[in-house]
């Protein structure tokens, strides 16, 4: 294949845009899906328009043959671009020189930029967030799986990076399913916010569509499968800043996934391991780089930074601003590219997974089983109180702190506590797998969380 010239973003770069681009979330956001939306707009305008009687049908049938992209010169559009400082006035002289008569009389009836721009990224938006929400379904199975399989998976739960307490596999990644469960269902509630359509004329009161504007409108958005605004619609911009910073949402919980994963890969720890292929070492023949997670840390710091420039889309004087609009060419295409490349890393970095349980097993010698000391403390106050047993483990273990002993052993060597303790006792305390809590409880709550929403 030939390198094309002037690829600059991540996004179309012939060498890097596999790593970071959905294929079809990135046909959605080109040139070629843009003018295609605004064509399907006046054909659906003109359509609408027939069908109240406000233009002739013979011209709405007109307005259909010459709105297709074939009659579209590129070269043109690019050029008359760049004289008008939109891309919309071109499309509509190239439709209507493509056309009749009663296209050149009737094409864009009562319509103007805005229009065409507001509604064709709708338009694409919605499918956007349409392969955005399958994205999640993908994720959320993934991560329903994993959970169920490796619920009895035990493992060392760390917090502050140090160990902590005993945990499962699958309960960790269990946090990980309800953040995602949650993405879903903001994603359905934001959907229709931010994929509403827009006809209303030079400043939004519809001054120039005739006494039926409403009518039109409505029924123009319906046959584009579009949300209806209320109102006074051609300044607001806050729906599309709300579903990129929902996008950073998204974001973040995939790079905590990819945090764990990069940390619990390294070799003093071993638990788990990317399984995609790749990540090798230029200098280094033994390494297996967590590329998977690189690529969606990256990803996050991208769409992180989308999400704090969005806001910028708000800054709106008068009726509308050109300059803000502008914004949304670059910032919501690249938004959507970044969160679902993530998405889209991110399952494939699950679905190859490896989880090496016996490893996870192994780690608790790493803390000497000191993380047991809850559970045996807890059995102590059974008896003595919770202070006297806090005391009690706390000295013992104290005696010991420079020693390699692990804690069963460390309190086989203290008689003020074994005297409450048979060894049979010690034993289970110490035991990880009886120290887990409501465990299995509360990894079937979030795996009911998932299935209500996706069955």
């Amino acid at each position: 294949m030939s390198v094309p010239s002037l690829n600059v973003s991540i996004f179309d770069s012939a060498v890097y845009s596999p790593l970071f681009s959905y294929p079809p979330m990135h046909e959605l956001w080109s040139d070629t899906a843009m003018v295609q939306a605004w064509l399907d707009y006046e054909i659906a305008l003109a359509s609408a328009q027939a069908q109240l009687g406000v233009i002739p049908q013979a011209a709405a049938d007109a307005i259909a043959k010459a709105a297709r992209l074939e009659h579209i010169d590129w070269q043109q559009l690019a050029d008359d671009t760049r004289k008008v400082g939109m891309a919309v006035k071109p499309v509509v002289d190239q439709v209507a020189a493509a056309g009749n008569e009663q296209v050149k009389h009737y094409l864009h009836w009562g319509s103007t930029t805005q229009d065409l721009l507001d509604s064709g990224q709708a338009m694409r938006l919605a499918k956007a967030l349409a392969l955005i929400k399958m994205q999640l379904q993908q994720v959320i199975k993934q991560l329903a799986a994993m959970a169920n399989t490796h619920r009895h998976t035990l493992m060392v739960a760390r917090t502050n990076a140090q160990d902590a307490s005993p945990s499962t596999w699958g309960f960790h990644v269990s946090g990980y399913l309800s953040e995602f469960c949650r993405h879903y269902q903001r994603l359905a509630q934001i959907t229709p916010r931010a994929t509403t359509g827009m006809y209303g004329s030079a400043i939004g009161n519809l001054s120039s569509a005739g006494p039926n504007g409403i009518a039109i409108r409505n029924l123009l958005l319906d046959k584009l499968g579009l949300p209806r605004p209320v109102g006074q619609w051609n300044a607001s911009h806050d729906s599309l800043v709300e579903v990129i910073q929902f996008f950073a949402l998204v974001h973040g919980s995939l790079q905590r996934i990819a945090n764990d994963v990069e940390l619990m890969s390294r070799a003093s720890i071993a638990e788990l391991r990317e399984g995609e292929e790749g990540g090798g070492s230029s200098t280094m023949p033994h390494k297996a780089n967590p590329r998977a997670a690189n690529s969606i840390q990256a990803m996050a710091r991208l769409g992180w930074m989308y999400a704090s420039s969005a806001p910028n889309m708000l800054d709106q004087t008068d009726v509308r601003s050109s300059a803000a609009r502008m914004l949304d060419w670059s910032l919501l295409p690249e938004s959507c590219l970044a969160v679902s490349g993530a998405l889209h890393r991110g399952e494939k970095m699950l679905t190859h997974l490896h989880v090496n349980s016996e490893q996870m097993r192994e780690n608790f010698k790493a803390s000497r089983h000191l993380i047991m000391s809850e559970s045996v403390m807890m059995k102590v106050a059974d008896k003595v109180g919770r202070d006297q047993g806090y005391r009690l483990v706390k000295e013992a273990i104290a005696r010991h702190q420079d020693s390699s002993m692990q804690l069963e052993d460390i309190l086989l060597t203290s008689p003020e506590l074994m005297q409450y303790f048979s060894y049979d006792e010690l034993k289970a305390a110490c035991d990880p797998a009886n120290h887990l809590g409501a465990n299995d409880a509360l990894i079937d709550e979030a795996l009911a969380f998932a299935k209500v929403l996706l069955d």
